[in-house]
């Protein structure tokens, strides 16, 4: 038994001992998953900003916070308000843009007829329709509690960020319990996902915007219609690393075939190749030195695996989780060292 106690006692185990009780917590938590990881990732990224116009401009901090939330929500909110009536227009024209290629292509229209009648008689088909207009239903009743996560987590944020003083000196109290190992674990473990998650969401952001202005530009050269809706549709799906550029490709290639025909659909396969090329070989050694990176078979295996868990999100955190625990296990090292309890 004493030998039990002792082993316990390791430091360790008695990190990953914590670190297996806040896996439990955050399990029995997965309803506020998407809240959290929104707050986490904005107060990340609205506190670096605001302490980096702090060291500027010498703005007291607070009032640097408040003028980062201000300045990057009158963006947001001026953006969506000027681009939302082109976005729409833009998305109207798609569908008939769609509908006169198929029926002006010789192979597309000649089946067209045969294929949309044995559509008709197929009842997998017709199953699967409806079971695809239920998913869809309740997709557009998830968009509502989505945009009150996203509103719920920027206004954390800012809280957090405009407390962050306060909040320090509330954390080091624990540091000073009675459990203040068991709290010296908990903050080791949560800083060092924390910093891990915002480089390389940080990162991410500066290379897929750098990505998404070099395809707009392609795009405007190449003559593709509905720039607007693409440059988003990139932008968003840059967001997942490597499997992004591929998924992509789908309604790239579709929109390229439907305005220009096969030729069209070769230069937007060249485009992406080439920024894609450019993204591999330059902007990502560069922008990712100092951040935890994996091979391309690894990010693949562990984006399908944590899809499949996670969901969506999955696909964004799935890179830092598997980064933070090879850093845990010491198979890779990050920056942040471990807090002393003794």
């Amino acid at each position: 038994m004493e030998r039990i106690v002792r082993f316990l006692k390791h430091d360790d185990v008695d990190m990953y001992l914590t670190l297996a009780l806040l896996i439990v917590i955050i399990y029995f938590m997965s309803g506020f998953a998407t809240v959290i990881l929104l707050t986490t990732i904005f107060a990340y990224l609205g506190i670096k900003l605001s302490r980096w116009l702090n060291l500027k401009t010498h703005l007291p901090y607070v009032l640097a916070v408040v003028v980062v939330y201000v300045v990057i929500l009158g963006l947001l909110i001026g953006a969506l308000s000027y681009a939302a009536p082109t976005l729409v227009s833009q998305l109207k024209v798609i569908p008939n843009m769609l509908a006169k290629a198929i029926t002006h292509h010789p192979v597309l229209n000649r089946n067209i007829d045969k294929w949309v009648n044995q559509a008709i008689h197929s009842s997998e088909l017709i199953q699967n329709g409806k079971s695809l207009l239920v998913t869809g239903i309740k997709e557009v009743g998830h968009v509502g509690t989505g945009l009150t996560h996203l509103l719920m987590a920027i206004f954390l944020s800012f809280i957090f960020a405009v407390s962050r003083g306060r909040m320090m000196v509330f954390g080091r109290q624990f540091m000073q319990s009675k459990f203040k190992k068991f709290f010296g674990n908990v903050y080791y473990l949560t800083h060092k996902f924390i910093m891990i998650l915002g480089r390389i969401i940080e990162t991410q952001l500066v290379i897929c915007t750098i990505n998404t202005i070099l395809m707009t530009i392609g795009f405007m050269i190449i003559g593709m219609p509905s720039i607007m809706v693409l440059s988003i549709i990139v932008f968003i799906l840059g967001l997942v690393p490597v499997a992004g550029v591929l998924i992509s490709m789908v309604p790239l290639t579709l929109l390229a075939f439907a305005s220009g025909g096969l030729i069209r659909v070769v230069w937007i396969v060249v485009l992406v190749i080439l920024i894609h090329t450019f993204e591999s070989y330059f902007l990502h050694p560069r922008l990712m030195a100092n951040r935890t990176d994996l091979p391309v078979f690894v990010t693949f295996i562990t984006l399908i695996i944590m899809e499949s868990l996670l969901g969506a999100w999955g696909l964004i955190i799935g890179i830092p989780i598997v980064s933070f625990f090879l850093d845990v296990l010491g198979v890779q090292s990050s920056e942040p060292q471990r807090v002393s309890s003794k």
